[in-house]
């Protein structure tokens, strides 16, 4: 996974005596996220790790064969909870992105968009909780689409967070400082969807309130999205 503007390196000591450790980066700045969440190793015998002073959580020898997987409760930081199964834990170091929530406080200068994932618009809206979304968006060469790195799961109403995040090199079409976009939806069990094309404002999280449209402008009813 490319990460722009930015090279770290997790020092040998902090992990020489570990058994495996875990690293939380906040998915949009990229920053290391230690304090005010609780993770969890179910199977394990010491459940909660040790975090050391780089800020990575860190779990002591013991076998690791129990391990079944591992948790991530956000607490009231604006993440959305993790789950890692086992098969995905990689030793030494296994590094999480963790996903935005709808109400994460964005910064200015980040693009991306709040919308909402229901069943279809008609007889009665039912939210799709669960879904994995995505932004994808077009290049400067105004032909390729490229995916966001950055995924984030709907709550139970159907809303979500997307945002644009890119590496170094990356450069979007822009057209009067706004830029194109779709949004991805994958299902369990179900095909990957998109929207069609929509302009953002460059440096902006764009809500309901940014389009004509309004309230109805960023809800995606799955019936209607393509592959």
């Amino acid at each position: 996974m490319r990460r722009p503007f930015e090279v770290r390196f997790v020092e040998t000591a902090y992990l020489r005596h570990g058994l495996f450790a875990l690293e939380l980066l906040d998915a949009v700045t990229l920053s290391r996220v230690a304090q005010g969440i609780t993770v969890r190793a179910d199977g394990l015998a010491a459940e909660k790790p040790t975090v050391n002073a780089g800020g990575v959580f860190v779990w002591l020898e013991e076998d690791i064969a129990a391990l079944r997987r591992i948790t991530i409760d956000p607490g009231v930081l604006p993440y959305e909870p993790v789950a890692i199964e086992a098969a995905d834990v990689r030793r030494p170091l296994t590094t999480v992105e963790l996903p935005p929530r709808a109400d994460y406080p964005f910064a200015p200068g980040i693009t991306g968009l709040r919308g909402r994932l229901i069943e279809s618009r008609v007889p009665t809206p039912v939210p799709v909780p669960d879904a994995e979304m995505r932004m994808r968006w077009l290049d400067e060469d105004a032909v390729t689409w490229r995916d966001a790195p950055t995924t984030s799961p709907t709550g139970v109403r159907g809303d979500f967070v997307v945002v644009l995040r890119l590496a170094r090199g990356q450069v979007p079409r822009l057209a009067a400082d706004a830029l194109t976009v779709r949004v991805r939806a994958r299902r369990s069990g179900l095909n990957e969807r998109g929207s069609g094309d929509l302009t953002l404002p460059q440096g902006r999280v764009a809500d309901p309130s940014t389009f004509a449209q309004g309230p109805n402008a960023l809800i995606f009813a799955w019936d209607e999205l393509q592959p």
